[in-house]
């Protein structure tokens, strides 16, 4: 069926245009004119139903009645993208087409605001101030650029005009969840007009932490004032943002090594099926500074569109202003017990340099400061000529440094400050587009980027400055890291062909291509560094209105995804463990994506979304693997790197995937080699699905307004079921979440621009995990001679009950 569908993608793309999946949106995105939603998902507002690009969108009216709080709930009804926010606000894992990832999200999926790059986590954004949110899905780094090799998420905000208006929004949860909003916009004077919105909110949380007995709650304070001054032929706006969040520890628990099933005859263990959050939870974080995370941001976005002169061309600049101070505190045991790894006083005393005896390095607390800047300028010929042309060029600066806050002494030395990173990136990209017929249009798009990384080591410090009463206060203690530069070049098309069948179908199909570049690992990895990931796709499908009130999307797509990224683990010299990131190999892709809705009557519409994502690994490698099946107690030979043709003896198994292993020999699985055996050959992973993917996505939602006589007043309900299929954590494919459902109501009163909605969320208390992560058990012994394998498990969100009282004058 793979070649069948392949092929038919293949040759579609010959002959169609791209497509547009979209969510129903509110009324406000509707009447922009004459019901046509607008969408900015290629930089210029264009039609949702005939851009050939696929878009779902998310109107403020759909945002309020589905009790959407966060991009983690968008993803629940978007077809083909997933979110998982396994390590709170700070470390987003999105997955879009599945092309997954694991300990990383910035590279894979893009983030913006008004088309301007959002640097940081995204799940912090507050949804009030912002018109929609476009999740615009397959490779969109022609036009969006850096980071966004499987798609983008743009936010477009909310502009002020001349008219004088004052929002607010006041909502009252269980787990003492609390939020207050108010915006107030309106004119200032000819032609400019302003706006300024601020949000607190506090949730108190829906676990506890027995070691402390707190819950885990979130804070976050948000002010953002913006200008937008218009005039004939000229527009521009400004808005500045600043968010505030102070989280506790993020909720989590270890599925310790003693549920391990499998693998522990001759390996480190792990575990086979779903796995568990393992109550209570249990977290160190009175042995940390400042637990959880502590982000202070200013960000400024800048826009600015220009008609030049009566020409019909158009200049457009772009401009973002990032600096983020960021604290965190984390328990990385993710459980109760203390990591620690120097057992004896003696030896901490007479062998380890700096030793502090019963110190564990695994309780950390650091501090990066980042500024990052972005521009873009191009130029557009008039849109409504046969032949349409753009040309631009791009700018991005990032800069992330480690502080001496939160230096300590463990039982492996004094810390060190972390390495500096740096990004730029210069691009050059353009479009043009022809309209062979009124109906049959051609276009095509290219970039070509140049980004240079490089990493710094960290700053030294004095360490009298950082600990009093020390023997040698003079004595300097250098950063982490070294001097490290990497260059990655790039042309990357997208190529369309859309046709307009009549006016209630498009018939799309589309080529293009999208990369993340490589980077770099700690220096003691065992490899320092990662090349870069690049993937191919194809698209095909149609849009379709086919009875009034019906509208039928379907897409499917065939991506070839080369060297894709994942992490492993590794030893460090000190004895503990830390993650590198490593290309595996190549993937190849097939899926499929539905949406569609149906008006039924004036009062009742139904909706439903569904996604199957079929993601294969064809060729790769992992060296994890191949400690697992291979085992970690064999002995064997490998090459002698300093005497060509000359072998050396180890006594380790596979923990060197280049050894032979001498017949004899215990695998993993506790069976013997019955031969000399290459453990090259438990590395292969071909075949295996690759991590944090599910199969299949599907949300079923039906919304009921009916109004209540002539009063003026509505009643509105809507119920939606969400539906995620297992994903596994690793890409072994033996530990998995299991299948999720999901059921949400609310039930309110509006009248005009005040609303009254009652709501319930995860009704029947789904308890499928949000997120897994193969871990390590730091507090187990050796197994094998190796540390025993864990999971860390991110709970799912409980039962909520709330009411949210919101209205705009």
């Amino acid at each position: 069926m793979k070649t069948v569908l392949k092929g038919l993608l293949l040759a579609a793309t010959a002959a169609t245009p791209t497509h547009v999946l979209a969510q129903d949106v509110g009324q406000q995105d509707a009447v922009e004119s004459d019901n046509v939603i607008v969408v900015t998902a290629r930089k210029r507002e264009e039609s949702l139903q005939t851009i050939p690009v696929a878009v779902s969108v998310f109107g403020e009216d759909l945002i309020d009645d589905a009790n959407i709080s966060g991009l983690e709930q968008i993803s629940d009804f978007t077809p083909g993208f997933q979110l998982q926010s396994a390590f709170g606000r700070d470390a987003d894992r999105p997955v879009i087409r599945g092309t997954s990832n694991i300990l990383i999200s910035e590279g894979k999926v893009g983030f913006f605001i008004d088309g301007v790059p959002f640097v940081g986590a995204s799940t912090a954004l507050d949804l009030e101030n912002y018109r929609r949110v476009e999740v615009i899905k397959g490779p969109q780094s022609a036009v969006f650029g850096r980071g966004t090799l499987s798609g983008a998420i743009n936010y477009v905000s909310k502009q002020p005009d001349d008219e004088l208006t004052v929002d607010f929004e006041l909502t009252a949860a269980t787990h003492d969840d609390y939020d207050i909003f108010g915006r107030v916009a309106g004119p200032i004077g000819d032609g400019l007009s302003g706006f300024v919105s601020g949000k607190y909110n506090s949730f108190g949380g829906d676990y506890t932490n027995s070691v402390t007995g707190n819950s885990l709650g979130q804070e976050t304070l948000t002010i953002s004032a913006g200008l937008n001054y218009q005039s004939e032929g000229f527009e521009a706006s400004v808005i500045y943002l600043r968010t505030e969040d102070d989280d506790d520890h993020y909720a989590i628990g270890l599925q310790d090594s003693s549920f391990n099933n499998v693998f522990t005859a001759g390996s480190r263990g792990y575990f086979q099926g779903e796995v568990e959050l393992r109550e209570p939870i249990g977290l160190n974080t009175d042995e940390l500074i400042e637990p959880g995370l502590n982000r202070k941001a200013n960000r400024f976005i800048a826009t600015a569109t220009a008609e030049l002169g009566d020409s019909g061309y158009t200049a457009t600049a772009l401009f973002g202003y990032t600096d983020i101070t960021e604290r965190t505190g984390t328990d990385q045991t993710f459980n109760d017990q203390t990591a620690l790894f120097i057992s004896s006083p003696f030896v901490c005393a007479n062998f380890i340099p700096d030793c502090a005896f019963g110190v564990s390095p695994f309780n950390t607390d650091s501090e990066i400061e980042r500024t990052a800047i972005s521009a873009e300028l191009r130029f557009a010929s008039p849109q409504d000529k046969a032949i349409r042309v753009e040309i631009g060029g791009f700018f991005f600066d990032d800069k992330t440094n480690g502080t001496d806050y939160g230096r300590k002494q463990t039982e492996f030395g004094f810390d060190s400050i972390s390495e500096t990173d740096v990004t730029t990136n210069l691009a050059a990209f353009g479009s043009i587009e022809f309209d062979v017929t009124d109906r049959l249009t051609i276009g095509g798009e290219l970039r070509i980027a140049r980004e240079e990384i490089g990493t710094r080591p960290g700053a030294s410090y004095r360490l009298g400055d950082l600990f009093a009463g020390v023997a040698d206060p003079d004595r300097i203690i250098a950063g982490d890291g070294a001097v490290r530069n990497a260059t990655f070049k790039s042309v990357l098309p997208r190529i369309t062909v859309d046709y307009q069948a009549n006016d209630n179908l498009l018939v799309y199909a589309k080529y293009s291509e999208g990369n993340s570049p490589g980077g770099f690992n700690s220096t003691d990895a065992p490899t320092t560094t990662f090349g870069e990931e690049s993937l191919k796709n194809y698209e095909v499908g149609i849009k379709s209105e086919p009875l009034d009130g019906l509208r039928i999307n379907l897409a499917g797509f065939f991506i070839d995804y080369s060297d894709q990224v994942l992490t492993s683990t590794f030893t460090t010299g000190a004895g503990g463990v830390n993650s590198f990131s490593d290309n595996i190999g190549d993937t190849e892709i097939y899926g499929l994506e539905l949406d569609a809705s149906w008006r039924v009557t004036d009062f009742l519409t139904l909706s439903g979304t569904y996604a199957y994502i079929d993601a294969e690994v064809t060729n790769g490698v992992s060296t994890d693997q191949a400690i697992l099946l291979g085992g970690t107690t064999g002995t064997g030979t490998v090459a002698d790197p300093n005497n060509p043709g000359a072998t050396l003896v180890t006594t380790d198994g596979c923990t060197n995937p280049a050894a032979i292993l001498d017949a004899g020999q215990v695998l993993g699985d506790g069976t013997l080699t019955t031969g000399p055996t290459p453990c090259a050959t438990f590395a292969d992973v071909s075949g295996q699905a690759p991590p944090l993917v599910s199969k299949h996505q599907a949300t079923f939602s039906a919304a009921l307004d009916v109004p209540v006589g002539d009063s003026g007043w509505d009643v509105f309900a809507r119920g939606d079921l969400i539906y995620r299929s297992s994903f596994f954590a690793q890409i072994h494919n033996l530990a998995e979440t299991g299948d999720s459902t999901k059921a949400n109501f609310s039930l309110g009163v509006r009248k005009d621009n005040l609303s009254l909605r009652f709501w319930v969320k995860n009704a029947f208390q789904d308890k499928t995990p949000r997120g897994i992560l193969r871990y390590v058990d730091f507090s187990a012994p050796t197994l094998n001679g190796v540390r025993q394998r864990a999971f860390a498990i991110t709970p799912p969100e409980r039962r909520q009950f709330g009411v949210t009282l919101s209205g705009s004058f």
